[in-house]
């Protein structure tokens, strides 16, 4: 069972979802399969990769570089990226310049599901 996250009604599913969304397609845009990009990342199955692009798991932390790097993608934007879909509120307090204004911001913009880097 998940949780609601700030009384919005969205849950660290929907969360967990968006990121996988996005995973998706920055695979897509590289011509990657699955399997390709679980080699790439050190993952011995696809059905890791799988997992992560329909929600059941998240990107581990400790892979963080290597996802990048297989998905062409600046480290520090995947990195605020990830952070911002799986938790917006510590992204907000880690790079807004008012917090609270961008929290609210991001839980409407969240609201929207957001796809794009």
């Amino acid at each position: 069972m998940t949780k609601p996250l700030a009384g919005r009604g969205e849950t660290s599913a929907d969360y967990k979802r968006d990121l996988g969304l996005y995973v998706r397609d920055l695979r897509m845009r590289r011509g990657l399969t699955q399997a390709e990009l679980a080699k790439a990342v050190g993952m011995t199955y696809y059905t890791s990769i799988s997992a992560i692009e329909v929600g059941r798991n998240v990107v581990p932390s400790e892979r963080y570089m290597a996802f990048a790097e297989a998905l062409d993608v600046d480290p520090r934007i995947f990195g605020r990226r990830v952070l911002a879909l799986t938790n917006p509120w510590m992204h907000a307090m880690l790079f807004a310049a008012r917090p609270k204004e961008e929290i609210d911001r991001l839980n409407a913009v969240l609201g929207q599901r957001v796809s794009s880097q």
